[in-house]
C-alpha cells in the first residue's frame, strides 16, 4: 500500500487555512447561522425547531459548495503552478501523492462538517441521538464531495469545470431519491423502463438523499421507518437500499456509502494520474 505523505498532507491543511474559499466559508456559515436564527424567531410556534431546520439544510448546502470551490481550485492551481510536477519529482509516488492530497481532503470535509455540527447545535435544541447521526453522515457525505472533487480536478482541464461537474454530481446524488419517487408512481411503460434505469444508476450514485436528514434533528432516528428512502408502485422498491438497511441498518449504510464510493473515486482518479505524462 502506497505510503501516505504527511509533510504533503500538512502542506495542503496550511494551504486550507490561508485560503480565503474557506475563511469565506467560515464567515458564511456564521451569517447562515445568523440568518437561521432570525427566520426560526419569526415563527409563532417550534421556534427552535425551525430554527434547526432552516440552519442545518442551509448549512450543509453551504458546506458541500465551499468543500467543492476549494479542492478544485487547489488542484486546479497546484497543476498551473507546476506544484504537482515538483512534488512527484520528490520521493514520492503517484498513487502515495494521491492518497495524501485525498486524506488531506478529509480532514479539511470533516473539521467544516463538524464546525456545521456545533453551529447547529447552538443555534437550536436538536433531538441529541438525531444529532449525532445527523452530524456524522455529513461528515462521511463531505468526504465523499471532497473526493469527488479530487478526482474531477485531476481529470478535467479547468476549475470552473471540475466545480461545476462535481456540483452536478452532488445535486443527482441529493434528488435520485425524488427521481426515483416520480418513476414509481408512473404506471405507463416508458416510466416504468426509467423507473429500473433510475435504480441502476442510484446503484453508482451516491445516496446523499438519505443522508443528514433534518427531520433526524427534530424526531430523532427512530430507526428504518423514518427514513423516505424507498417509493413503491406495486411490487416495485428499491431493492438495493431496501436490502443495506435491512442487513447492517443506517449506520452501517452511511459507512458502507463512504467507503465505496470514496476508494470508487480515488481509483479513478488513479487511473488518470498515472496516464499523465510531466
Amino acid at each position: 500500500m502506497p505510503a501516505l505523505s504527511l509533510p504533503l498532507i500538512r502542506y495542503i491543511l496550511t494551504a486550507a487555512l490561508r485560503d480565503k474559499i474557506v475563511i469565506t466559508l467560515l464567515l458564511m456559515i456564521a451569517l447562515g447561522a445568523s440568518t437561521a436564527s432570525f427566520l426560526g424567531s419569526a415563527s409563532i410556534t417550534e421556534e427552535k425547531e425551525l430554527t434547526v431546520v432552516f440552519g442545518a439544510g442551509g448549512l450543509r448546502f453551504l458546506g458541500a459548495l465551499g468543500i467543492i470551490l476549494f479542492c478544485c481550485f487547489h488542484i486546479r492551481r497546484s497543476f498551473e503552478h507546476k506544484e504537482v510536477e515538483f512534488l512527484l519529482s520528490r520521493p514520492i509516488s503517484r498513487a502515495g501523492f494521491l492518497l495524501s492530497y485525498a486524506a488531506a481532503f478529509a480532514v479539511i470535509a470533516a473539521v467544516i462538517a463538524a464546525v456545521i455540527m456545533l453551529v447547529v447545535l447552538l443555534i437550536g435544541a436538536p433531538d441529541f441521538g438525531g444529532w449525532m447521526a445527523w452530524g456524522g453522515s455529513l461528515a462521511v457525505e463531505y468526504v465523499i464531495v471532497a473526493t469527488t472533487a479530487l478526482f474531477f480536478s485531476m481529470a478535467l482541464p479547468s476549475a470552473a469545470g471540475s466545480a461545476m461537474a462535481c456540483l452536478g454530481v452532488y445535486i443527482l446524488a441529493r434528488m435520485v431519491g425524488m427521481l426515483l419517487g416520480i418513476t414509481y408512481v408512473m404506471d405507463n411503460a416508458f416510466m416504468v423502463f426509467l423507473g429500473y434505469g433510475m435504480e441502476f444508476i442510484s446503484i453508482f450514485i451516491p445516496r446523499l438523499d438519505l443522508m443528514a436528514q433534518t427531520s433526524w434533528l427534530v424526531y430523532g432516528v427512530q430507526g428504518l421507518d423514518s427514513i423516505e428512502y424507498m417509493g413503491m408502485a406495486g411490487d416495485r422498491i428499491n431493492p438495493w437500499a431496501d436490502f443495506v438497511f435491512s442487513k447492517i441498518g443506517l449506520g452501517g449504510f452511511v459507512l458502507l456509502q463512504g467507503i465505496f464510493f470514496t476508494a470508487l473515486l480515488l481509483c479513478a482518479a488513479a487511473i488518470d494520474l498515472l496516464k499523465k505524462r510531466f
